[in-house]
């Protein structure tokens, strides 16, 4: 290995060490510029590549000379004198005239949004009732049938004095709810006797049109009695000829059946309740199976008229 400035190789009195900045290895010889380096926080000596990227990377501020301030500061009084002397009278006339025009269109359009802001909030708004609340206090107590002086004075919660005290809050509560107790049991009679008259009316309709209605289900509860009598006749019919070709049809099977063992052809003793097969002893612990339902029997007796 060698310096990467000088190119001269490392030994025991040339030791090689690297540069904090760029990490490649130099000899002491060449690490000789010093350096702040901000990821270290401290001065530090590195090559002259990295010293030199510092340097450049530095940003050098040039401050102006004291003429450049002298000259600002006599182009700015200028510039104030100009604007302290009066402009031409016909274009000060000119430019309060604009400034007129531009207040007066800007109020005009100020005031023809709220006009128009007015209008439609007054269109959505809509007439203003002209029915007052006596009228509907009066309507609603017709509808009700009573008089209107109980609709009035039934307030769900009355004003309450800020001056008084808790204590009487509280009594001119219970007494107005007391007051509207007294009022509800005052025309509690005469709304069930409403209710009642309601309910005898209903009752008198109701009858009138009983008797002809059970004319009507009468005849209906005939039709329908005899349409279930029918009914019934059909069903009793149909499940005794499914009966008597069930029962034909196993009478046709046992005399069909041959009295032998199904795998030895000796003479059948048990039945099999699970495939209904015939076998003899010996052959059916060969065929019993419980997984398969085949591990129960009936005892079997050929019948008289079978085939030997």
């Amino acid at each position: 290995m060698s310096c990467n400035t000088c190119a001269l190789k490392f030994s025991l009195f040339r030791t090689e060490k690297g540069c904090p900045s760029c990490g490649f290895s130099y000899c002491s010889k060449c690490l000789k510029n010093k350096v702040f380096l901000k990821k270290l926080n401290s001065e530090v000596m590195v090559c002259v590549k990295c010293k030199q990227l510092s340097n450049f990377n530095k940003t050098t501020k040039v401050e102006p000379p004291d003429a450049y301030y002298k000259r600002i500061g006599v182009l700015e009084s200028a510039t104030d004198h100009d604007r302290s002397v009066s402009q031409n009278p016909v274009e000060d006339e000119i430019s309060d005239r604009l400034k007129k025009l531009k207040e007066d269109k800007q109020d005009k359009v100020v005031k023809t949004c709220n006009d128009d802001i007015a209008d439609r909030l007054q269109k959505l708004k809509g007439e203003k009732p002209s029915t007052s609340d006596a009228e509907l206090i009066e309507r609603l107590a017709n509808i009700k049938g009573v008089p209107s002086s109980a609709l009035q004075s039934k307030q769900v919660v009355s004003s309450i004095n800020a001056n008084k005290t808790e204590q009487e809050q509280v009594e001119d509560l219970m007494r107005q709810y007391m007051d509207q107790g007294n009022i509800d049991k005052k025309y509690e009679v005469e709304f069930d006797g409403l209710v009642n008259n309601l309910e005898a009316r209903l009752q008198k309709l109701k009858g009138s049109q009983s008797s002809e209605h059970n004319e009507v289900s009468s005849k209906a509860s005939h039709a329908t009695e005899d349409e279930e009598e029918t009914i019934q006749k059909i069903l009793t019919k149909i499940t005794a000829e499914a009966k008597l070709e069930k029962h034909v049809l196993d009478k046709e099977s046992v005399m069909d059946e041959l009295p032998f063992c199904e795998i030895c052809n000796e003479d059948a003793k048990m039945r099999c309740l699970g495939c209904k097969y015939l076998f003899c002893k010996h052959c059916f612990k060969d065929h019993e199976d419980s997984d398969d339902g085949c591990d129960k029997f009936e005892q079997y007796s050929p019948p008289s008229n079978a085939v030997m």
